[in-house]
């Protein structure tokens, strides 16, 4: 088994470890006036492979009318579950759930260019946010679309306690003259148990068209509805506000997924157990080292492949400014 989590019968050919730079992204958000704003991310971590669909992330214009309606253009994560609507820096584990890798590859999540219209009650007294975002539904960076389809997603979020919130979507799609769906529900909140000890838990299930394994389908006739995956995590972060000048919190957080990756075909599901033990040491997540484990096991172990059980240890370095 190499660092990636991918099985080689021949231990030769198996790297064990290695060190590795996955982001080094740079943002820059500017405000032409009270309405227009503009924000540029890239990651220049993308240079070590092949940057021509890569490097550039975010890339958009936002016009705030007010409050209630707010117009989005360019590139940027289209709003389809609650880990498209934070930073990559708060995440609550090492890296994005697989859900949200799986999703993204098939272009329901991660970066696309398009549009997005979203705003928010709760100057009105109605604690609910909302996002309908069109876009390509092909990746980021590309020349063009590739279809005159287009993707199409609604997200509202509305904070039903105080600290706690829930988060609806729904998305649909045309590939082939066929209509691919997506929806899905999460859940996130924060217990304060003293200005010492808090938990934050989150929660996110999702199902919709893999649209990969429908155009890869050698049948002569697919019928996009028999290639839909399907995914759930939950996270739980403790957290010790140790509030000293070098060192500010202690945290011990653990992640459960499974995915399948295709609910009708091929049922070779997976799980993941992610627990990670953080020293904060500047701001929220200014400064950050983590000791992770990452334990994934399949139901069939696949040979010479990443579907294969694997364990994984990582020390991961996060800092943000």
């Amino acid at each position: 088994m190499d660092y990636k989590g991918t099985h080689h019968a021949d231990p030769a050919q198996s790297i064990s470890n290695s060190f590795d730079l996955k982001y080094v992204r740079l943002q820059g958000t500017f405000y032409l006036n009270d309405k227009i704003s503009t924000s540029v991310l890239v990651n220049l971590a993308d240079f070590k492979q092949e940057p021509t669909s890569k490097v550039l992330e975010n890339a958009f214009v936002k016009y705030a009318y007010n409050k209630y309606i707010v117009l989005q253009f360019g590139q940027f994560r289209p709003y389809f579950g609650r880990e498209d609507v934070f930073a990559f820096q708060l995440e609550n584990s090492y890296d994005w759930s697989n859900q949200y890798s799986l999703f993204g590859k098939n272009n329901w999540q991660s970066f696309q260019i398009g549009v997005a219209f979203l705003g928010t009650l709760e100057q009105s007294g109605i604690p609910l946010r909302y996002f309908f975002t069109i876009y390509n539904g092909n990746g980021k960076n590309q020349i063009s679309d590739n279809n005159d389809q287009k993707n199409y997603t609604l997200r509202f979020e509305y904070d039903f306690l105080p600290h706690y919130t829930l988060g609806l979507n729904g998305g649909t799609s045309r590939l082939a003259a066929q209509t691919g769906t997506a929806y899905g529900v999460d859940i996130q909140g924060l217990t304060k148990f003293s200005p010492l000890f808090e938990l934050k838990t989150a929660a996110e299930y999702k199902r919709g068209t893999n649209f990969l394994d429908f155009t890869a389908s050698e049948l002569e006739n697919p019928n996009i509805n028999d290639f839909e995956m399907q995914g759930f995590y939950i996270v739980s972060k403790l957290r010790f506000n140790y509030n000293k000048p070098r060192i500010r919190a202690f945290e011990a957080s653990f992640r459960y997924e499974i995915l399948y990756p295709d609910i009708s075909i091929n049922r070779n599901s997976y799980q993941t157990f992610t627990p990670m033990l953080s020293i904060i040491g500047s701001g929220d997540y200014n400064a950050k080292i983590s000791i992770v484990g990452v334990f994934n096991r399949y139901k069939t172990s696949i040979p010479d492949s990443n579907m294969h059980n694997s364990s994984l240890f990582i020390t991961q370095i996060q800092v943000h400014f």
